[in-house]
């Protein structure tokens, strides 16, 4: 990783943003909140658009330093002007509620005309709702369905749910429960559980039924199989990490493997690196390659950022792949790995953009 080092000694922006991702989160350098914001700063401070909406996210969230709204706005109009679409329809939300600026539904609609243009699926619908209701732009209910359409289009079962809610329950629109069936009977034909609970309940609701409560909602979707999954696969992961903090790895590689059969990707990848580093379990490049495979189809900002360097250096019986190593890094940045990005730039010179462009997230 020394030439990162160098590259951004340098001015490399990417660079400076890979470092401040190291330091964030631990990987390729010993954890350090200090130099971490320090290098996002630097990176924003040359130019870079994902350290600006990066640092908006650190001073809304508190993550790694106190919370900041004055801050917040500040690197989220930054992150807007860069381009960034999930800070320009952050931005828009906060010029439609007025919480942190003044209501302004001209402004709002631009940015988020602007956001889904860039093909991001909840701008699209909200800009759909906006144009449906005439909120910062003339009322026409053939662009709201247009929008609607490109959505719908997106495939993204988990999305309708989330509209879904958004219409039953009015968490940012006007509360409508034919809208809020339609989109959970989206996410229901693709046999998404969630979806299909909830479409059976505002059915029953539009029918003269009793109309759930979000808590009541909540209490039964916990309770539905994939959650059930999701507590397995989480628990079973951490029973694993405390195994091999005491020293027990064949208990440990135990819970890693049913967590993996559970699909959590983060078990895949760490079977995979102790696979092949053969330290604490007997040396399986075979099942190391097996595991990384799965573990970057199943959406491992770690496992893909690896896969792009084997194809990028050649190793473990990979043949340098250019094509498949831009590949992999596109993933892997669209995952969170923000060194990818670093990497990427040895191929392009707008790597955001291509991701944008080219990058679907899986979770």
């Amino acid at each position: 990783m020394t030439n990162i080092f160098r590259s951004a000694e340098n001015g490399d922006p990417y660079a400076m943003l890979g470092i401040a991702y190291m330091y964030h989160h631990g990987k390729g350098a010993e954890q350090d909140t200090n130099a971490s914001m320090n290098w996002y700063v630097k990176s924003a401070s040359a130019g870079c658009a994902r350290a600006k909406w990066e640092l908006a996210k650190i001073f809304r969230d508190g993550t790694i330093v106190e919370s900041d709204a004055e801050l917040h706005i500040l690197y989220l109009i930054e992150a807007s002007k860069a381009g960034v679409p999930e800070a320009m329809m952050e931005l828009a939300r906060h010029y439609l509620s007025g919480d942190m600026l003044p209501v302004n539904e001209k402004e709002a609609f631009a940015l988020m005309l602007s956001a889904a243009e860039q093909n991001l699926p909840m701008a699209q619908f909200l800009t759909g709702y906006m144009t449906g209701r005439g909120i910062g732009t003339p009322r026409d209910v053939s662009d709201e369905e247009m929008w609607y359409s490109k959505v719908g289009m997106c495939g993204d079962a988990e999305m309708f749910y989330r509209i879904g809610m958004e219409f039953e329950y009015g968490l940012d629109v006007d509360v409508d429960l034919f809208e809020a069936g339609r989109w959970y009977k989206i996410g229901a034909d693709m046999g998404h559980e969630k979806c299909f609970l909830s479409w059976g309940s505002v059915l029953n609701a539009l029918s003269g039924g009793r109309k759930d409560t979000m808590q009541d909602r909540m209490f039964m979707l916990s309770h539905t199989e994939s959650e059930k999954d999701k507590a397995a696969r989480t628990q079973a992961f951490e029973v694993a990490d405390q195994f091999l903090d005491l020293g027990e790895v064949d208990k440990a590689v135990q819970n890693y493997k049913k967590a993996a059969e559970l699909g959590s990707s983060t078990a895949m990848f760490t079977l995979a690196t102790m696979y092949h580093d053969g330290t604490l379990i007997k040396r399986n490049d075979r099942e190391a390659l097996d595991m990384l495979s799965k573990a970057s189809h199943a959406g491992s900002e770690d496992a893909q950022f690896l896969m792009g360097s084997l194809f990028e250096e050649g190793g473990m019986g990979f043949k340098k792949d250019p094509a498949e190593a831009v590949k992999y890094f596109t993933q892997a940045v669209a995952n969170g790995h923000l060194v990818a990005l670093f990497r990427l730039e040895k191929y392009m010179k707008h790597p955001e953009v291509h991701v944008r462009r080219n990058a679907t997230v899986k979770r």
